[in-house]
């Protein structure tokens, strides 16, 4: 729904929109490389069934890094490859989940740490459930494009 990214952007001020203006691609370290869909385009989903040859080639062309972090996909992800990681801690302002023949919105904030050991990074995936009633009140009260439909789409996000 376009009118609702429309919509978002009219609520951000001067210093936000400059702030958005420092957004990278990507940023690298010598064992860790983070993007947002891939490290060739931010749109790219990397997820469990990308074909290895297509994460080897992002490889040959982005970086060896040990390990590698991306999002796009709002879903969670560790997937291990000869010696390699990539993660996606999910999302933590719209985690999404295919239920029946329907994609809902989960009241709940994913996120990923990351621990540096003697064996390299040790990845955790967290989730914090928050109040599903809070949001669809939220999304009701603000005049947002589409509000009631929008509202409807988030459930619970325990489960």
């Amino acid at each position: 729904m376009h009118s609702i990214g429309e919509w978002a952007r009219t609520q951000l001020g001067r210093t936000e929109l400059e702030l958005l203006q420092t957004y990278t691609a990507r940023t690298e370290w010598p064992d860790l490389l983070c993007f947002h869909g891939g490290p060739e385009r931010d749109t790219e989903e990397l997820t469990e069934h990308t074909p290895e040859a297509r994460l080897e080639e992002l490889r040959a062309g982005f970086g060896q890094q040990a390990v590698w972090i991306g999002g796009h996909t709002h879903q969670p992800l560790h997937r291990e490859l000869d010696g390699w990681t990539l993660l996606n801690p999910g999302s933590v302002g719209l985690p999404f989940q295919k239920r029946g023949d329907r994609y809902v919105n989960l009241a709940r904030a994913e996120y990923l740490m990351l621990e540096r050991t003697a064996a390299g990074w040790k990845p955790t995936f967290h989730w914090v459930a928050y109040d599903v009633a809070d949001v669809r009140r939220g999304i009701l009260s603000r005049g947002l494009p589409h509000a009631h439909w929008l509202a409807q789409e988030w459930v619970d996000g325990d489960g």
